[in-house]
């Protein structure tokens, strides 16, 4: 059923990029064209700087708008009024795909040849090298309503490996989104999603003494926004399904309700206090990670900024058990999620995120404070400079235990047109611990090849 999926998958994006090649040649002449005339009359208004930034906006094309630069680092530019059709809610930049019409609805495909080399493939203390390859099909599909909104997303991917010689892995994921624009100030969103993947190597996996398999996750949620008075009013909800091909003891399922209040002070600044109850059941009712959570926190959200938006909050979060004789634990938290463009070439993202959960070790609870930071910058408005990393700290409550994770990554995305793509990244993942055998590093190059439409 899997290999059928990604074949009808394959086929759907292939076909309408059989074409997709001649036409991103056309549209990169056309969008030259259109560059050319515009930068003949805003060429002349441009200075020659000498400082590191004007350097490299120099390398700009003479029509470069730093200032009306999206986040992603496209520029806004013309297009003919049958591809802009219903599209002004979002800017158009010179090297995104235009998508493929049919009615209110644009279709989105894609095709990458990924290649990989590692030196420790399956992240473990032992890894051995590996090479792969990768084909991997994608199509989005958004509407153009002018009411409502639907988002939905496939992707699978055959991983096939030249060292070590093993099976390929397989990998699909589904996901949708669905806005409903019930009234002026209520908004309902209904979103889902369903992943199929080969699981990686983990501190919980090695504490089950399992191998690794595949592992497929069904989620479905709900989230209602409400505007009453002078109050934001939220309230969501979700449930998922965790399955374990052949290893049914690990199946568990998961759900969480949330609320939020808050109270504009001004149309950017939202105090807020918010609350969630989750709880992780298993099939066996003795499993030690049976149990609840409780999650409070107080922040404040910044919305309708032109250069930072996001939110920074603060509480604590319980975990309790549901076994008699285990201990529950507790712990303060200081999340935040913040995205700052200073200009047109920069947008810098940071984060603060706390979590405390259940372990299928020997410690009660995990309790994991991570800090992570990323810089999208724009050197040229057809190449893409992303440096991410992430810190992050795991204290396993009722052990010794203490473990440091590092992760890091470096990525160029170059643009030959609107339909072809060269990406390339290098990451690095290491994971430190007190305790003897568990230290792991894992670097890893890959470049792919995308065609789009």
């Amino acid at each position: 059923m899997r290999q059928f999926l990604f074949s009808g998958l394959l086929v759907s994006v292939c076909l309408p990029l059989s074409s997709a090649v001649a036409l991103g040649q056309s549209a990169s002449v056309s969008a030259s064209a259109l560059d050319g005339s515009q930068g003949s009359s805003s060429g002349s208004s441009q200075d020659a700087g000498t400082s590191a930034s004007d350097l490299v906006i120099n390398l700009l094309p003479d029509d470069y708008d730093s200032g009306a630069e999206s986040q992603s680092g496209s520029r806004s530019e013309s297009v003919t009024p049958e591809q802009a059709k219903g599209r002004t809610a979002q800017a158009i930049g010179p090297y995104d795909p235009l998508g493929i019409r049919l009615g209110q609805f644009l279709l989105y495909p894609s095709l990458t040849l990924w290649g990989e080399v590692t030196d420790n493939v399956d992240g473990t203390a032992n890894g051995e090298e590996g090479r792969i390859v990768t084909p991997e099909a994608e199509l989005r599909v958004e509407t153009d309503w002018s009411r409502h909104a639907l988002d939905l997303s496939a992707r699978g991917a055959i991983s096939a490996y030249d060292a070590p010689v093993r099976k390929p892995d397989t990998e699909e994921n589904l996901s949708a989104e669905l806005r409903l624009d019930l009234a002026d100030e209520t908004q309902l969103t209904l979103d889902g999603g369903f992943a199929h993947s080969k699981e990686e190597s983990s501190v919980e996996l090695t504490a089950t003494g399992q191998a690794a398999t595949y592992e497929t996750n069904v989620t479905g949620g709900a989230t209602l926004d409400h505007r009453a008075g002078l109050l934001d009013l939220q309230l969501r909800g979700s449930a998922g399904a965790m399955r374990y091909e052949n290893e049914s003891s690990r199946d568990y399922d998961s759900y969480r309700l949330g609320a939020r209040i808050g109270v504009p002070v001004t149309d950017q600044i939202i105090p807020f206090i918010d609350a969630e109850i989750a709880r992780r059941s298993y099939n066996d009712a003795s499993q030690r990670q049976n149990g609840d959570s409780l999650r409070g926190a107080i922040g404040i959200e910044v919305v309708n900024r032109e250069k930072l938006s996001g939110e920074i909050s603060a509480g604590v979060i319980a975990w309790e058990p549901d076994l008699a004789g285990l201990s529950g634990d507790t712990a303060m938290f200081a999340d935040a999620s913040l995205v700052w463009s200073p200009n047109g070439l920069w947008t810098i993202r940071g984060g603060l995120e706390t979590d405390l959960t259940s372990t299928a070790t020997a410690a009660r609870s995990v309790a994991t404070h991570s800090v992570s930071l990323s810089a999208d910058y724009a050197l040229l408005r057809n190449l893409n400079i992303v440096a991410s990393g992430e810190i992050s700290r795991e204290s396993y409550n009722g052990l010794s235990r203490r473990d440091w994770v590092l992760d890091a990554a470096l990525n160029a995305t170059y643009s030959f047109n609107r339909t072809l793509q060269l990406i390339a990244s290098v990451e690095r993942s290491q994971r430190e611990s007190n305790w003897a055998g568990e230290d792991t590093t894992t670097s890893t190059v890959r470049v792919g090849l995308k065609i789009q439409r």
